[in-house]
């Protein structure tokens, strides 16, 4: 993982000295901590995303160039971003501009002649023609649904022509040209008094932007978040009426197109009720929270249940505005939708523990994935801090084990599970994935025999020795596996074909065999040569403790 602190140090100055010299445009932070902008590598452009968590270290990225490795282009981000915060560019010092040719050659163009070059170059510049109309063009103050849908086609049309695939660089293009478009659109929505129109008419913009963009494939989000930005402006402008009483028609009207309407909606119009709350005040957010309490209760009593991403969102509006309490047996667990019972059972630790706890358990239980299990074991490890028992703890710990792998805590569910058929099957699948896993992990071998040895299990141990396990965890356990059975702790010594180990685990070993055996069965058991992995070198040396010769 990189960091932008520390990107410079990353690479070669030979790396870090090309991506200086690529230029950085449009550089905007689209989400919190996500970035974007447009990386210039002399006649070519391309559209660069990074993102970064709270530590400045980058978690995702992406080009256009399609590199999977962590390009050139996204270097250069980078280090733009470390070297300016601010995300705006350094201004730099340079000699003071001279005139240009061109502008010495426009000084003795006349107009006929600039107008007639201007209008060949339109025919072919159709961008370009756009941007001059929109510079010059005559300024209108309303707009009819027909001159809007023209406005944006022609900003569209005259990137894309008739391409049905477009590059970044283009959709930036549009962007800007539908940003300077519809500029004179929003003042006239903002500034209409008749708020109801207004709304109606923002609502078929927003479709009619939409329709367009859906013919034509392109990457990124740079549409998704112009339409994002152009919604939140006139939501929260929209939200400042000072008539409240309007307010609250059109919200009541609009929202009831969702909550009653049996017709399907466009996402364009679930965005804009949602943002229409969002970007409320409190009584402006109890007010819509109020409809959708009514709303609920009457379906309450209908048996009528939306599907589970329209819910979690009402879901958001009921508990922040107290509701849920009344409410909640309309939301309850559903399998597989871990965002959405992760939200309820936040809200059920509100009012109810052992009702959440009850909920965390249930879904523990049915998830497949262990790894989605760790926000819901850190809801009851919450709860459990409030009143919990130790058998509560054992069966935190049963669920996370697998987080720690410690002795400590293996012990502790041992002792305090009270759910002997769990923590069997428990114990048998902690052991064989232990024992499974000699050969690539030591520390498990010392866990495994931990186990055993808590439980006095020795003849176990002594069944499972083999070329995995580790030298220095016999040793931890060499006097009582002696004491246990001293003949088949030899043989299970002897038996190893192979030793892997430090020469001082080995040198502990050795000794321990030579202070409790007799030479003739040292003899008998190390005096044979061998031929495994070091299996030869440890002979002689136990037989040298021995003051055997070699």
């Amino acid at each position: 993982m990189y960091s932008l602190p520390d990107l410079q140090n990353q690479f070669s100055k030979q790396k870090i000295n090309k991506a200086k010299k690529f230029s950085i445009r449009e550089f905007e932070e689209t989400e919190k901590n996500r970035f974007v902008c447009f990386v210039d590598e002399e006649a070519e452009s391309y559209d660069v995303s990074l993102v970064i968590n709270s530590k400045s270290e980058i978690t995702e990225y992406s080009c256009e160039c399609e590199s999977r490795d962590f390009c050139l282009h996204v270097l250069a981000m980078g280090i733009f971003m470390s070297e300016n915060k601010t995300g705006k560019a350094v201004p730099r010092r340079g000699p003071r501009k001279k005139i240009s040719e061109i502008e010495l050659a426009m000084d003795d163009l006349n107009s006929e002649e600039l107008k007639t070059w201007l209008l060949e170059f339109f025919k072919k510049n159709k961008d370009a023609e756009m941007q001059f109309m929109l510079s010059f063009g005559q300024k209108k103050k309303d707009f009819s649904e027909a001159e809007i849908s023209e406005l944006i086609k022609n900003a569209i049309a005259s990137v894309a022509g008739r391409r049905k695939s477009l590059t970044a660089p283009e959709v930036k293009k549009i962007v800007d040209l539908l940003t300077k478009a519809l500029e004179p659109v929003e003042d006239y929505l903002m500034q209409n008094p008749d708020k109801k129109e207004s709304v109606k008419r923002f609502l078929w913009l927003s479709e009619e932007i939409s329709l367009y963009t859906r013919k034509i494939l392109f990457s990124g989000t740079r549409m998704d978040t112009f339409q994002k930005k152009l919604r939140a402006r006139f939501t929260a402008n929209l939200n400042q009426t000072k008539d409240f009483d309007l307010w609250k028609e059109i919200a009541a009207e609009n929202w009831y197109l969702f909550l009653r309407s049996k017709e399907a909606m466009t996402f364009d119009f679930y965005y804009f009720i949602g943002e229409l709350y969002h970007f409320g005040n409190s009584d402006q957010k109890m007010y819509i929270a109020g409809l959708v309490r009514d709303e609920i209760k009457m379906w309450m009593k209908i048996g009528f249940d939306l599907r589970i991403s329209m819910k979690q969102d009402l879901l958001g509006i009921i508990a922040e505005n107290g509701f849920f309490a009344e409410l909640q047996s309309y939301f309850p667990i559903e399998k597989y939708h871990n965002s959405y019972n992760l939200q309820v059972i936040r809200e059920i630790v509100k009012i109810d523990l052992k009702k959440a706890e009850k909920a965390c358990k249930m879904v523990i239980e049915s998830n497949m994935d262990e790894r989605l299990n760790l926000p819901y074991c850190e809801i009851l490890e919450e709860i459990y801090e409030t009143e919990g028992s130790p058998a509560d703890s054992a069966y935190l710990k049963r669920k996370r084990f697998w987080e720690t792998l410690s002795l400590e805590d293996y012990i502790f569910i041992a002792e305090n599970d009270t759910d002997t058929e769990e923590f069997k099957k428990f114990r048998n699948r902690v052991l064989a994935f232990l024992k499974n896993s000699f050969s690539n992990y030591r520390e498990t071998a010392e866990l495994y025999f931990g186990i055993l040895d808590y439980e006095k299990n020795y003849k176990k141990m002594l069944d499972v020795i083999d070329i995995n396990t580790p030298t220095y965890v016999i040793n931890l356990y060499a006097e009582k596996l002696y004491l246990t059975n001293k003949n088949k702790f030899l043989m299970a010594v002897r038996s190893r074909s192979e030793w892997v180990g430090t020469e001082e685990e080995e040198n502990v070993l050795a000794d321990f065999l030579a202070s409790k055996y007799d030479a003739g069965q040292l003899e008998d058991s190390f005096g044979k040569k061998y031929y495994g992995f070091g299996s030869d070198r440890f002979s002689k040396k136990v037989l040298s403790k021995a003051g055997l010769s070699n």
